[in-house]
């Protein structure tokens, strides 16, 4: 079992050591970077280079490296949007003090792999490229590092291509999910959302808010928009669990099953609740219209019963 109290505190006591005047910093985001909302980012290296039969001690290493990324990442997009302003001064050099520790044990262990450097590039470049839109899969793009790392360090090179077909996957699920969860959120801040672009043609921009929310409220009232994004969501956590299955990496696929699942149950109370909606909304305004009116001399007959 991954020991997430004590990697926690091991991150933690690295960055105050590297980085003193945030070190309470770090250690309230990462606080907040804990499973259950970020199970995968700290599984997911575990899973993987147990399952590719890595040393212990370099797993660990590797999960610690993640979840530096992970802080790294984080305070940069919260810098950008806004959220740290008491703390805008110490976030940048915060957040390259954990992307150079995240890197120490890929150094150690791949310094003169060309072909991991090479991704590790490509992957902050498709992150830093998609992190505000209108390509939001590639906000996972570094999610990908440990795991293709782990292939390399397993001398696992073909494992990478239906691995990285299955967190496609994932990434595509869980960022749909996500953007389903922050629609209104994120119009509100002005940021871009895939949700609100499939059901309205309308840019997102700071004067079209109150339309483009008019516009989702309407779809998801009336055009089955809820049950369609789910569906899109399921299809793709299912295709993940697969994949893994297929791989033989056991502790992802019952991950993803158990994801799609629950993602799938919520989708459908999110359906109903919204078909409810619109089926009371329907009555409150047409209900009296809808129902017949009949005059006194528009009544049929009485029935008579004769013998």
């Amino acid at each position: 079992m991954l020991p997430v109290p004590a990697l926690l505190g091991e991150a933690q006591r690295r960055m105050t050591r590297l980085f003193p005047a945030g070190g309470d910093l770090a250690a309230e985001i990462l606080r907040d970077l804990t499973p259950p909302a970020w199970t995968l980012e700290w599984h997911l290296p575990w899973w993987l280079g147990h399952g590719f039969g890595l040393d212990r001690s370099l797993v660990r290493e590797l999960v610690i490296s993640n979840v530096l990324g992970l802080l790294s990442v984080r305070l940069d997009d919260d810098a950008a949007d806004g959220e740290l302003a008491a703390d805008a001064r110490i976030a940048g050099p915060l957040a390259r003090a954990a992307y150079a520790e995240a890197l120490v044990v890929y150094r150690a262990h791949l310094a003169g792999d060309e072909r991991f450097w090479a991704f590790l590039d490509r992957s902050m470049a498709d992150w830093r490229a998609g992190s505000d839109g209108p390509n939001p899969s590639s906000r996972g793009a570094p999610l990908k590092i440990a795991a293709y790392a782990c292939c390399l360090l397993g001398d696992r090179p073909a494992a990478w291509a239906p691995l990285d077909r299955c967190l496609d996957d994932v990434l595509a699920a869980l960022v749909l999910y996500d953007q389903f969860c922050d629609w209104d959120a994120d119009l509100a801040a002005g940021r871009w959302n895939a949700f609100v672009a499939s059901v309205t043609g309308v840019e997102q921009v700071a004067g079209n808010a109150s339309r483009n929310r008019a516009s989702v409220l309407a779809a998801m009232l009336t055009d089955s928009a809820v049950g369609r994004w789910f569906r899109t969501v399921d299809v793709r956590a299912t295709e993940a669990a697969e994949t893994a299955r297929a791989m033989g990496l056991g502790p992802l696929h019952r991950f993803l099953v158990d994801w799609a699942t629950r993602t799938r149950d919520q989708g459908a109370e999110f359906e109903a609740h919204y078909r409810r909606t619109a089926d009371r909304a329907t009555e409150i305004i047409f209900g009296a219209a809808l129902r017949p009116v009949l005059r006194p001399d528009s009544r049929p007959a009485p029935m008579v019963l004769t013998r």
